[in-house]
């Protein structure tokens, strides 16, 4: 439970100290932290480590507001499919690593554009043409700090949690 609560919280931490350096908008440090937590501690702790990761990393910066419930939960379902993918496939190499964090990174997107594009009555195609800077950003960050980081943090994690994982099959020299 220390290292479930310690790494939502290190993720937090991550995201606001990259911001304090000057991060473009949409960069943030969390992707590595909620992919490699999904991946080693299965789908449950994946989507909760997501989404208490996201939330806290709201609160840190100021911005909590009814939205972080809906980004936190979008958050907590990248955690799940971690998971649930990382279940699926035992051996992972930092390109598929990428792959995956892009991929998640347009799940995150899509979901949080939907909801409050929806909330605010945007037509479609407006959130499309909007969404893009956004996402790309989002994707050069998250890619770039998932094909980094992801490796060393899952098998950090995997000394420390007692859950079958798929940390044995990563490594960081690949």
């Amino acid at each position: 439970m220390v290292v479930f609560v310690g790494t939502s919280i290190s993720a937090a931490i991550c995201g606001v100290f990259i911001k304090a350096v000057g991060a473009p908008p949409n960069i943030e440090g969390l992707m590595p932290f909620v992919l490699a937590f999904g991946m080693v501690a299965g789908p449950l702790y994946g989507f909760v480590n997501g989404l208490l990761a996201r939330a806290l990393y709201d609160g840190y910066m100021g911005w909590a507001g009814w939205w972080t419930l809906f980004t936190s939960i979008a958050y907590g379902i990248v955690g799940l499919c971690a998971a649930i993918v990382g279940m699926a496939k035992r051996r992972w190499n930092r390109l598929e690593i990428g792959v995956l964090a892009a991929a998640l990174t347009i799940v995150y997107d899509v979901l949080t554009m939907l909801v409050f594009g929806l909330a605010f009555k945007v037509p479609i195609d407006v959130l499309l043409i909007g969404q893009i800077p956004f996402t790309i950003n989002h994707l050069v960050g998250n890619v770039t700090f998932c094909v980094i980081f992801t490796p060393f943090l899952v098998n950090a994690l995997d000394g420390y949690l007692a859950t079958k994982s798929v940390a044995k099959y990563i490594s960081p020299a690949e």
